[in-house]
């Protein structure tokens, strides 16, 4: 999955800037992401903040996903660039919350993309298509087994309680029974362990 870097630039000091964008884009290429870090968007540094802005957002467009920085809102530029990915439905990554949470969902959620090309916001719908139905029931199971909260897995797929306690019950009847559904949870599984 690739996914587009975005917090504030103007009014830091270089330095505390080039610092905070390198080590989230270490973070992300060790959780698997192909990382597109504006700060090494080809222009020169003194082209203007419209330019930056522009080129920015058109990198933006070439990406699956959007990590915010927790200081994106006292950047206009993050600000637009957050809006055009709500816009476009792309993935929306929050730092605070990449940082609090388990790394492990985001590997989850990056096997599954990786198996399914799906990406996550596409399988926590309210849709029935059978392969955002064995993604989701996957990444519950995947969670569940790294010994998350009901409720909290509750939170990442949108669904009650009940629906988890289901979703896993039929993981293990479908990986018995159904050969598709089995291919899928483990080539979900073999990226995980490698």
């Amino acid at each position: 999955m690739k996914i587009y870097i975005s917090g504030k630039i103007t009014g830091l000091p270089s330095d505390e800037v080039e610092q905070r964008f390198n080590g989230a884009e270490e973070l992300l290429e060790a959780l698997d992401f192909e990382v597109v870090n504006p700060l090494k968007n080809g222009l020169d540094k003194n082209e203007s903040w419209e330019k930056h802005l522009c080129r920015d957002i058109e990198l933006l467009f070439a990406c699956d996903a959007i990590y915010m920085m927790d200081n994106w809102m006292e950047s206009v530029g993050a600000s637009i660039e957050y809006d055009i990915a709500m816009r476009t439905e792309k993935d929306v990554w929050f730092e605070s919350n990449v940082v609090s949470d388990s790394l492990e969902v985001l590997r989850i959620q990056n096997a599954i993309h990786e198996v399914t090309g799906m990406k996550f916001n596409e399988y926590i719908t309210k849709s029935k298509k059978r392969d955002g139905f064995f993604a989701r029931m996957i990444f519950v199971y995947q969670c569940r087994k790294r010994k998350m909260k009901l409720t909290k897995i509750s939170e990442y797929v949108k669904r009650n309680h009940s629906t988890i306690l289901h979703l896993l019950n039929k993981y293990e009847d479908d990986f018995r029974y159904n050969s598709l559904f089995r291919e899928m949870a483990n080539n979900v599984n073999d990226i995980l362990n490698k």
